[in-house]
């Protein structure tokens, strides 16, 4: 079964939990996985530019004789840059995400002396593509024994191999009150648990399910935002069900004192039963009920 692909505003709220717990595992977990030991680190919080200004000299999209096309990027360069490969990368990127064609660059140099300036990149500054790898890839049990409540609840996204999904979010909400005791902090994780089985169809409404009978360890479902939301989205879709099946049932018994009063006009005008029952869409047998009654 699929799971939901999450909207916009979901994926934020995935993002900023994400964003906000990786530090306390992250580390840890990469080293186990790809396999590199960590001397020191120091976290880069410089953010990074989701828009590059550039303008380019001279873009055009060329169409050749034989139907190809390619982006044409002219640059002028008065002076030697020792960066203007990277710059050119940047370019490079831009137009390749926007217009995904083929793309020439040419710099032509203005300078009186030879230009020192670099055409290429190094092998280690070639973008070949990135390590693309799923939670699903994981077991569950990597994430539960950790000793970090936020890597317990990334658990909910792993792989539970043959278990029923029941059982391994027990034992996940069972560690988590192991590691969280006091009933704000739980409280905070079980939550953020919440948000991130809506990635998986069902998990919810077991989280749910299981969290109703959690009084040992303090959490209350009924205060749960969540489960309200839920409550209240379950309430508000069963009154629109009713009002919807009311109406039809109006439009339906309205259609049907149409139909009768025509073959009640019907019959008076001296048309047989059944033709009176082909016209009105009624069965003979009702239209010889109403004929009797006139």
């Amino acid at each position: 079964m699929e799971d939901e692909k999450p909207n916009q505003k979901e994926q934020n709220l995935y993002d900023k939990i994400l964003k906000e717990n990786i530090l306390a595992y992250i580390l840890q977990f990469s080293e186990r996985q790809l396999g590199f030991h960590i001397k020191k680190h120091a976290l880069l919080k410089d953010k990074l530019q989701t828009t590059l200004e550039r303008e380019a000299d001279f873009l055009v999209l060329i169409t050749t004789q034989d139907e190809k096309e390619f982006i044409l990027q002219l640059e002028f360069q008065a002076r030697d840059e020792p960066n203007m490969v990277l710059r050119m990368q940047e370019y490079h990127a831009i137009l390749q995400k926007k217009y995904q064609k083929p793309i020439v660059q040419i710099v032509y140099y203005l300078g009186e002396t030879p230009s020192n300036m670099r055409s290429a990149l190094a092998p280690s500054e070639i973008f070949t593509g990135f390590q693309l790898k799923s939670f699903r890839d994981y077991s569950y049990k990597e994430f539960i024994e950790s000793k970090n409540a936020e890597e317990v609840i990334m658990a909910v996204l792993a792989d539970f191999g043959r278990e029923k999904q029941e059982e391994v979010i027990s034992k996940i909400l069972f560690r988590l009150s192991q590691l969280k005791t006091d009933i704000t902090a739980l409280n905070k994780y079980v939550k953020q648990l919440l948000v991130l089985a809506r990635l998986r169809n069902k998990l919810p409404k077991i989280i749910q399910n299981q969290l109703g009978n959690m009084g040992t360890i303090g959490y209350d479902i009924e205060k749960d935002d969540l489960y309200l939301q839920g409550l209240q989205k379950g309430k508000l879709e069963g009154k629109l069900e009713g009002k919807l099946e009311g109406k039809l049932e109006g439009e339906r018994a309205g259609e049907l004192k149409a139909r009768r009063e025509l073959a009640i006009s019907c019959l008076q005008d001296g048309l047989s039963v059944e033709k009176t029952a082909k016209l009105t869409k009624l069965s003979s047998e009702e239209v010889r009920k109403l004929s009797k009654e006139l």
